[in-house]
């Protein structure tokens, strides 16, 4: 999904993010209520090496930015459950061969 379509809405985009290390193709994936609000912080708390997920920030001091994405994986309704919306990405992912932090 385009980051600039994100930014731009007048109201919070709720759904799925994913943080993507390119090279291993690992992945997190995380529920939002605002998208806009969990990109910016993702990438704060990694650039300040203080992200919760020790596995993926270890990867990210060690590979740098331009080797990560932060995307919205999907984009939710205003009534979709987002835990039921994670599992089944998080499935997908399994399914596609990728492997989770």
């Amino acid at each position: 999904m385009n980051i600039e379509d994100i930014f731009s809405r007048p109201s919070a985009v709720r759904g799925i993010i994913a943080i993507k290390n390119l090279k291993t193709g690992r992945t997190l994936l995380e529920k939002t209520e605002d998208a806009v609000a969990s990109f910016k912080n993702e990438r704060f708390s990694l650039d300040l090496s203080m992200h919760p997920n020790k596995e993926l920030q270890k990867e990210y001091t060690a590979l740098g930015l331009e080797l990560f994405t932060i995307e919205l994986e999907k984009e939710a309704d205003e009534d979709d459950n987002l835990d039921a919306l994670l599992e089944e990405c998080k499935k997908h992912c399994l399914q596609q061969g990728n492997e989770l932090y």
